[in-house]
């Protein structure tokens, strides 16, 4: 199967939300649960804000025979400062942020959220994604990567390893019954 990348559209909200969800491992789904809405609604009104790291335009969908297969958000490391809280979620929730946050990367091109549906792993397609990641980190002129990684998510681990990204710190994930990793979280850099 040939894999083409494009810009995500708008129209591809229900993937964009897939692909978060699948690539953070429960975490949306702590930090937003028992609120006014769903976790899906916070996360396409996220999507659909201007000037937000979380905008859509920051994600780039995978292709597989013209069907979407899996996909990236990312940016550079730096844009995060303009981002604000979401005021729905009590401040309390945002502990769950701690080891992300000491786990700081400025000046990286960082990848946000990178996945690929079940049925389609082991065919290239997070490598195409990651490669993505690479071109569009040059084109900013950053000369660096980042991503955070669970851990427990070895498959994800070793992907990331064989791209020549390597561990540059751990924290120990805050624990929440929504989450589906324990252990740490790792952040992970690799020069472009």
């Amino acid at each position: 199967m040939g894999i083409e990348t494009r810009r995500a559209f708008i129209t591809d909200l229900t993937h964009l939300i897939r692909i978060r969800l699948m690539a953070h491992g429960g975490f949306n789904e702590a930090l937003y649960e028992d609120l006014s809405q769903s976790v899906e609604e916070i996360i396409k009104t996220e999507l659909s804000k201007p000037g937000s790291t979380n905008y859509y335009q920051n994600y780039w969908v995978a292709l597989g025979r013209e069907e979407i297969v899996g996909g990236l958000s990312a940016y550079p490391w730096d844009d995060l400062e303009n981002d604000s809280p979401n005021p729905i979620v009590p401040q309390e929730r945002y502990a769950l942020e701690k080891p992300f946050i000491e786990l700081a990367a400025p000046g990286t091109y960082y990848i946000h959220a990178l996945s690929v549906y079940p049925e389609f792993t082991r065919r290239g397609i997070g490598s195409v994604l990651l490669e993505l990641a690479r071109e569009l980190a040059i084109e900013r002129d950053i000369t660096e990567l980042s991503l955070f990684v669970f851990e427990q998510n070895v498959g994800a681990v070793s992907l990331y390893e064989n791209h020549g990204y390597r561990v540059v710190g751990r924290r120990p994930i805050v624990p929440h019954a929504k989450i589906i990793y324990s252990g740490e979280i790792l952040l992970m850099t690799c020069p472009v």
